[in-house]
């Protein structure tokens, strides 16, 4: 079976584990440790290795249990983003998106538990949550990346799973100027099946770094991006699930689930990216050291989309008994254990409808974020001051070009519409040939939710450290952290009718490929002269009044957070093993006022503003053990939050006191954070400079989730059965990490260029979503089997790479809608790279990427019996070189 296969190959790849901690995410890093990874053996290992081989020594030196990515200078991470990277490293498992890899889960939890920062900094977000979509980092201006899985107590609060920091170089620990120039063209081959899609992109970086005295450095670099935006799909849509609402076709009394209906549909576009970074370092004395830092990203997306919608499948309340039985395709019923029946094939004759949509989706991404740190040596404290700012924003717009469906034929006798979910995706078949393009016309120009989403965060902290002789405390540290967030989402819909019935469509239709047995899309050449000949253009949204829909979805979260810590480095012997660690505490505190609208009963709208605070106390203790000269135990015990989604603080609150019992729905601006106590175990092995296997152990105790569900909530003084997000039981987290790292340089030439790095984790728990109540679904992003394995080569020039990474089923929780809750399928893919060394300072490189055209398929309701979606975005290669001197 196509799991076994996945799962064998991945179990050939011994996993990775434990991680270790460099200092904080949020601190600089402590001089003293800088020394002793100053003093360690020059790595020559040259190539992808070396930033392995790299990596492995910071990972050994570090305090807590952290996975690091590291590399000399700017452009020289062998990924395209970095979520690239990341999705490597053991335990992460990256969700796809346009086929890109985009956010991460980390043992086992989505992005929702997860914190990024930049420099230290935690930075915000374009999505309505404050997950970090991380293809907007561009790999060529990132040096180190740290995934810290065992907090400090000095490290930024918020991330149950994990934080990942990203930093940038320091130009002063370079000995001579650097520049770096690269360059790629990218060619996606499924854009020959795709009309709207151009198959062409390109890539390209430029950075610079001089250290221009002993006390003044720069760094600089610049990246930008034309990337196609591809994909084609058939998607199912949500079942029937109300047995109240259902039909009974076949008459036993029982009545059967169906789905809504479908649709078909390719996306063709591009992804235009730029990013730009700055350090500027100087040391105006001994003592004193100034750092200067900006980071921008901005992303202009435009992307059309033919689709052809399917609806009126339900079958609701038996209204459409007859049109499923009297179908050519007649209903296949199945009986589910629960005794409840279901229809996964069937067909409707004078029912349904279908309708030709053709739409462009526009949005545009800005970051920035920034920051100066100041340090302070003297004899005896060490003082770290730091303030930063981040911000985003989003812009987007969908505008839907719907044309109706008329076939004189089909008109008279019935379309005779079948459908079949028993195969690895969607067929659907009409009784008429539906791709005539003369039976289409015009009904209506649709822009769905013309959104201004902003996100600003102002922060600052202060540190003081210093060495103490207090027994087995060397050195003590003390501070506090402020922040200061805003969110605000402004939303506008409206609705056009045809102005000029005469505007010329050129129109066609063409095949979705093959594999797929469905009809054929409808697509509209001319798409922009249409909007603005036969709508009269895209109204601004200024035009537009806000419907009572648009004021319930614009919300505002205004979030305040004070952290205070102090912590302690530990260093001694217990049975005559030496040991280093931390322990230490930190006490933090949230105020929250979401702002916007609520309706009662139907009625007028309501300003409303709700206030919510909670504070928490989150001890941390770390200690490595040193067994031997080449292997450690690693221990960690720890408290640990992740802030609720901001999103699912909204109010939007609609209320109905009509009934019996009040009810509610909308966000909830009480929510509180996601709590768990956490353990980790580890044990690692370095056998050589180069080569290390790894085992870890961990386990969390979620005190308290957060997800959609039916809860009492109090508003006002008055109770309310709540339907959205609610604060509810967690549970247990538990699992293993395994990773082996080595380069085979002790086998005879050429074999001794080859290398591996392979990890595999397993996790399982017993937290859920909380729906749907009677199969709950597995908690948001828990792959209980993630693995990868890289094979890689370096010598004579030659540097060379293939990787397999593989995840389990796993469950996506939306971060625009928390309420969109399916299951993603087992997913496998294959990347591979190749690159020579024509002279020191040239390489030229040729990279592929899911190569084995890995799909993308999820299902609803926790059941494979009811298939969401089957997605393809195709392989990908990329030709380039990159110039160093």
């Amino acid at each position: 079976m196509k799991t076994q296969f996945k799962l064998g190959l991945t179990a050939l790849a011994v996993a990775q584990c434990l991680n270790i901690s460099i200092a904080s995410a949020q601190e600089a890093a402590d001089a003293d440790k800088q020394a002793d990874i100053g003093e360690t053996e020059v790595i020559t290992v040259r190539g992808f290795g070396s930033t392995l081989t790299r990596s492995l020594q910071h990972k050994k030196l570090a305090d807590s249990t952290v996975e690091i990515i590291s590399t000399d200078d700017l452009g020289q991470l062998p990924d395209v983003t970095i979520t690239d990277a990341l999705a490597r490293l053991p335990g992460i498992a990256a969700d796809r998106d346009r086929g890109n890899a985009s956010q991460i889960s980390i043992r086992g939890m989505g992005p929702r538990l997860n914190l990024a920062t930049m420099n230290g900094r935690e930075i915000v977000s374009g999505e309505p949550s404050r997950s970090v979509r991380f293809e907007q980092f561009p790999a060529e201006l990132i040096s180190s990346v740290e995934v810290f899985k065992s907090p400090l107590a000095s490290n930024i609060e918020g991330g149950i799973s994990g934080l990942v920091n990203m930093q940038f170089v320091e130009p002063l620990t370079k000995d001579q100027r650097s520049v770096n120039i690269s360059g790629h063209l990218m060619d996606y081959p499924l854009a020959d099946d795709i009309p709207t899609a151009d198959s062409q992109g390109y890539r390209a970086n430029f950075s610079y770094i001089d250290p221009i005295s002993d006390t003044f450095g720069i760094a600089f670099g610049v990246a930008v991006q034309d990337q196609p935006s591809l994909q084609k799909d058939v998607t199912s849509w949500e079942y029937n699930n109300v047995q109240a609402e259902q039909g009974d076709v076949n008459g036993n009394g029982i009545s059967e689930a169906a789905p809504w209906g479908a649709q078909t549909a390719t996306k063709g576009g591009d992804n235009q990216r730029v990013g730009a970074m700055t350090v500027l370092q100087w040391l105006p004395n001994e003592s004193l050291e100034l750092k200067y830092d900006l980071f921008y990203s901005k992303f202009d997306i435009e992307e059309r989309e033919d689709q052809i919608w399917f609806d009126g499948w339900g079958n609701w309340g038996g209204l459409n008994n007859w049109n499923v039985s009297n179908a050519s395709n007649p209903p296949q019923i199945i009986t589910k254990p629960d005794g409840s029946e279901q229809i996964v094939s069937g067909g409707m004759l004078w029912g349904g409808s279908h309708t030709a949509n053709n739409s462009t989706w526009f949005q545009k991404n800005e970051l920035v974020s920034t920051g100066l740190n100041a340090e302070w040596l003297g004899d005896v404290w060490k003082v770290n001051a730091d303030i930063g700012y981040s911000e985003a924003s989003i812009t987007s717009r969908w505008v839907n070009i719907q044309s109706w469906y008329w076939d004189a034929d089909a008109d008279a006798n019935g379309m005779d519409y079948s459908w079949d979910t028993t195969t690895d995706r969607l067929s659907i078949g009409t009784g008429y040939d539906i791709s005539d393009a003369t039976d289409y016309g015009l009904n209506y120009m649709q822009v769905d939710n013309d959104r201004l989403l902003e996100d600003e965060m102002i922060t600052a902290k202060l540190d003081f450290a210093r060495p103490v002789e207090w027994g087995i405390i060397d050195a003590m540290s003390f501070g506090g952290r402020w922040t200061d967030r805003e969110k605000d989402n402004d939303v506008v819909s409206w609705q056009q009718s045809v102005a000029n019935s005469s505007a010329n469509v050129d129109a066609f239709t063409y095949e979705l490929g093959e594999g797929y047995d469905v009809p054929a899309l409808y697509s509209i050449r001319n798409w922009s002269e249409v909007a603005q000949e036969a709508f009269g253009g895209i109204d601004n949204r200024n035009q537009h009044t806000q419907t009572n829909a648009d004021i319930l979805n614009s919300w505002n979260v205004q979030e305040t957070n004070t952290a205070l810590y102090v912590q302690f480095n530990l260093l001694g012997e217990i049975g005559g093993i030496s040991y280093t660690g931390n322990v230490g505490v930190r006490y933090i505190s949230t105020e929250s006022t979401s702002s916007g609208f609520q309706q009662a009963d139907g009625g007028e709208l309501t300003a409303v503003s709700i206030d919510h605070d909670y504070s928490e106390v989150l001890p941390a203790l770390n200690l490595r053990f040193d067994i031997t000269e080449d292997s450690q135990i690693r221990f960690g015990l720890s408290r640990a939050i992740s802030r609720p989604p901001l999103i699912e603080m909204r109010t939007g609150l609609q209320l109905n006191t009509s009934s019996t019992v009040n009810t509610a729905s909308g966000g909830n601006p009480q929510l509180n954070p996601f709590i768990a106590d956490q353990v980790d175990l580890g044990y690692e092995y370095f056998f050589a400079e180069d080569a290390a296997l790894t085992v870890s152990l961990f386990f969390k105790d979620l005190k308290s989730h957060v997800g959609a569900a039916t809860d009492t909530l109090n508003i006002n003084g008055e109770s309310y059965q709540f339907t959205g997000p609610v604060n509810g039981d967690g549970g247990q987290i538990r699992g293993v990490e395994v990773m082996y790292q080595q380069a085979f340089n002790m086998l005879p030439e050429p074999f001794d260029g080859l290398g591996i790095y392979t990890n595999y984790s397993y996790t399982d728990t017993n937290v859920t979503e909380f729906e749907p109540e009677n199969n709950p679904l597995t908690m948001g992003g828990l792959s209980k089997n993630v693995g990868s394995l890289t094979l890689w080569y370096y010598k004579a020039g030659i540097d060379a790479k293939v990787s397999y990474n593989y995840r389990s089923a796993y469950t996506s929780v939306g971060s625009w809608d928390p309420g969109a809750v399916f299951t993603i399928d087992d997913e496998a893919t294959v990347d591979a790279s190749i690159a020579y060394e024509v002279t020191e300072n040239l390489k030229v490189m040729l990279q592929g990427q899911n190569l084995t055209n890995e799909a993308s398929t999820s299902y609803f309701d926790n059941d494979p019996t009811r298939p969401r979606q089957y997605a393809e975005w195709g392989r990908r290669y990329l030709l380039g070189f990159q110039y160093a001197m």
